[in-house]
């Protein structure tokens, strides 16, 4: 009789600013949909590009194509081309919106966002009170931490998590898996230049969430846990694939999905492969929820997501995936397929037609006005 495993740990890791395209055209020779003929970027990249709602729209409408460049993956980012290759890589996952970062932070930690920006940096930091993957679980008794950069950035944005001593600087992850001190929930961020925001050296953010990982597997937690990274926006990065458009401002431009970001799902259960489905970034607290055996949030686009929890093997067995390579130690990547598989055409839309977005839900049952802060005038075209 089959004996079910337990995932124990579920670690969301959270990087910055790069597509698929962008970052994984390793991922071509498995067959996967990214581009493989565009002009290789320096690294570190020469600056920032512009990656907010009005340039997201100038490249919605064709007219600005982002940065077209790509990284070579096997060559400057060896560690996330093994991930890639030997876990669950989702090469249509969306930013959860077409903007920048601070909305889509709040979607990876609550679902949701009252804001299309980043709030201003010369007023006092906003403060809402709205339901958080990490709230609830404290709320229903299950440990977490959130590992952040100097300013708690994103959860100090939330008046339940505001001030909590789980909190904790990021590199504190690597001494507490290896002390025996991981919560059964955390969520990684990290200041620049381990961050990956341009114009930082890639290669310094790949080796701290290389060692996070190794710090996983040496404690041997690697076949309980299950690791979710991904990358925040799209940083001003082309992508190739238009995606769907399921959710709209009150301007009419499309809000939902954002661009093509990297998510990559790994641990010991978890079943390698390339996935298909569409997908954004309330599927990750989505699958956490799912997981770790926790009610609904009480926010509709997060709970009304299917999740990913499909991709863990929690059935008895050995791991169904490998270990990965020690910190530091030279990489072999997996052997490709050959002849190379065809990529395979992204699935149709999951929704029949764009929604307006919705309110903002409080934790008291109240709500905010949709997010509209950063309206469109001009609404005609597209890529």
């Amino acid at each position: 009789m089959a004996t079910p495993v337990s995932i124990n740990h579920i670690v969301i890791m959270v990087q910055e600013n790069h597509t698929t395209d962008n970052y994984f055209r390793s991922m071509a020779a498995y067959g996967a949909d990214v581009a493989t003929d565009w002009p290789i970027s320096p690294n570190p990249p020469a600056h920032d590009q512009p990656h907010d709602r009005h340039a997201y729209y100038r490249w919605l409408t064709g007219r600005s194509t982002g940065a077209h460049v790509q990284f070579d993956t096997a060559t400057v980012l060896p560690f996330y081309a093994w991930l890639a290759a030997t876990g669950s890589f989702l090469e249509n996952h969306c930013a959860g919106f077409g903007t920048n970062s601070t909305p889509n932070h709040l979607l990876l930690v609550g679902g949701q966002s009252p804001t299309l920006r980043n709030p201003p940096r010369t007023q006092p930091e906003p403060v809402w009170d709205m339901p958080s993957l990490p709230g609830h679980a404290d709320d229903h008794g299950v440990s977490w931490r959130a590992y952040t950069g100097r300013s708690r950035y994103p959860v100090s944005f939330y008046a339940q998590l505001r001030g909590s001593p789980q909190i904790v600087r990021s590199a504190q992850f690597d001494a507490d898996a290896t002390n025996d001190q991981l919560p059964a929930l955390s969520m990684i961020w990290h200041d620049s230049p381990y961050d990956e925001h341009p114009p930082a050296d890639v290669t310094i953010g790949q080796d701290a969430i290389w060692q996070a990982v190794d710090a996983v597997a040496r404690a041997g937690l690697w076949d309980s846990t299950v690791f979710m990274l991904t990358w925040d926006d799209w940083g001003g990065y082309d992508d190739h694939v238009d995606t769907p458009n399921v959710e709209h401002t009150p301007d009419g431009v499309q809000l939902a999905y954002g661009p093509r970001v990297p998510l990559l799902v790994f641990g010991g259960r978890v079943r390698a492969g390339i996935d298909h489905r569409w997908c954004s970034h309330v599927s990750i607290p989505k699958t956490a929820l799912q997981l770790l055996g926790l009610p609904p949030l009480g926010v509709p686009r997060l709970d009304d997501d299917p999740g990913l929890a499909d991709l863990v093997d929690l059935t008895s067995g050995d791991t169904v995936s490998p270990l990965p390579p020690a910190y530091g130690s030279t990489i072999t990547q997996p052997p490709a397929p050959d002849p190379t598989p065809a990529p395979t055409p992204p699935p149709p839309p999951p929704v029949d037609q764009s929604q307006p977005v919705g309110p903002v839900v409080l934790r008291d049952g109240s709500t905010l006005p949709p997010p509209d802060d950063v309206p469109i005038t001009a609404t005609s075209g597209r890529r």
